[in-house]
């Protein structure tokens, strides 16, 4: 069976926020709603999707297997690992990807895709 969590049609794209199969949790693309904040602020936003998202299905954010992060320029890095350093669990560190690029819309400043699982 596979639950769908927060179907919607965000910025004209027909999406499930969160997926699961089994024990395995998926997220979609997690981007800040408030966009009019620096990199840290949007961060810090992504970082609560996630954790909202993930008890949506039963997990949480030390059940994470791996985020893979967008940022529009990797000059935010630096600001966006602090804030990431904060919120991951220093004993259960997810696997983590990276990269730059133009993302879909441009004050959107870092997005990020999660695979999970229930524990």
């Amino acid at each position: 069976m596979v639950e769908r969590i927060e179907i919607s049609k965000t910025d004209g794209a027909l999406k499930s926020m969160a997926v699961v199969h089994n024990d395995m949790v998926f997220l979609s693309g997690v981007h800040a709603t408030d966009t009019s904040g620096d990199i840290k602020e949007q961060t810090r936003e992504v970082l609560q999707k996630i954790d909202r998202l993930l008890e949506s299905a039963g997990s949480d954010h030390k059940s994470i297997f791996v985020v893979h992060i967008w940022l529009k320029d990797m000059r935010y890095f630096g600001a966006m690992n602090s804030v990431w350093n904060e919120w991951a669990d220093p004993a259960n560190p997810p696997a983590r990807t990276c990269v730059s690029g133009e993302l879909y819309r441009s004050d959107v400043l870092v997005e990020a895709v999660v695979i999970a699982y229930r524990s």
